[in-house]
This record gives C-alpha cells, structure tokens and sequence, in this order.
C-alpha cells in the first residue's frame, strides 16, 4: 500500500484490502472480478464473463464506504466510461474532504487502481498535466497503465 503524496489516498493490491478495510479506509474496488476476493462481481452478483448491461450497478455500485467499479483492464479505453470514473473520483473527493483515509485497489497495483489515482489528481488540478507521468511515477513506481486506461487519461485529461 502507497500513499500517494501528502493526501489520505492510498494505492494498492487485492491482496491488502483487508488491512486497509480494518484500518477503517474508505475503498475504491477497481476490480471487476476475481475468484475469492471482494470485487464488483462478488458484491453485485454477477456470473460468468461479464455482468448484465442492463444491471443497474453494471458500471458500479455505491454503497457508504465502498464502491466497486466494473473496471475491465484492456487496450481499448472504450471499457473505461466517463460516469464509472466521474462517480469514483466524487466518491475520492467526498472522503477526503472529509478527512477519512482512502484506499483504491486493483488486482496487482499496477494499472487501473494507480490509473484512478492519477485521474483524481488530474481532475482535481493537484498534478500539472505537463510531466503527469513522470511526476505520478515519483509517487508511485510500479505504475504500468494498460493501453486502453492511459488512452483514457491523454483524451480526458492530457490532450486537452
């Protein structure tokens, strides 16, 4: 788990979800699914490959102190969609704002739940997006962002 500059956000794995769930965290699950781990999937339901469309938490499902993002890690940033993001990064801000510690977790750490991290940084101007990159990896090394997230990030953010 890293926490990512002076601000109460914290990056991570599945694996350190429990810890940072009995620290009393705020989650943000950007992990569609996993076997034997707390994801989208186990918390909406779903079976098989994908959850319904017509799922009324198919993008992501708000509880309190959770939300659990349908967040698939491709190479098309057309699996990434605006009103997942948008209802995550409020869901940042709102903790934060109100001084509760959050941690945002994917599978390994290395793309969607870092990618998340950038993006809040980003929407909320505490990152130039001149260097976003390298000063983000300053903050967090292991960042690899997948095709389809980092396109995401240079079309909202970065191209502009």
């Amino acid at each position: 788990m890293v926490r990512i500059g002076d601000l109460n956000l914290y990056v991570g794995t599945k694996e350190e979800y429990l810890q940072a769930k009995l620290q009393g965290m705020r989650i943000v699950c950007a992990l569609n699914r996993a076997n034997a781990f707390v994801t989208h999937q186990s918390v909406v339901g779903w079976s098989g490959r994908g959850c319904d469309k017509r799922n009324p938490y198919y993008l992501f499902k708000e509880e309190q102190d959770a939300i659990y993002l349908n967040m698939i890690d491709g190479d098309d940033p057309n699996y990434v969609s605006d009103k997942m993001i948008d209802s995550a990064l409020s869901f940042i801000k709102k903790h934060i704002d109100n001084n509760d510690n959050v941690f945002i977790y994917c599978s390994l750490g290395e793309s969607r739940s870092p990618s998340i991290a950038l993006m809040y940084l980003l929407e909320y101007g505490l990152l130039a997006k001149e260097n976003a990159l390298y000063e983000f990896r300053k903050m967090y090394p292991n960042y690899n962002p997948k095709a389809g997230n980092w396109l995401y990030i240079q079309n909202r953010w970065l191209l502009k």
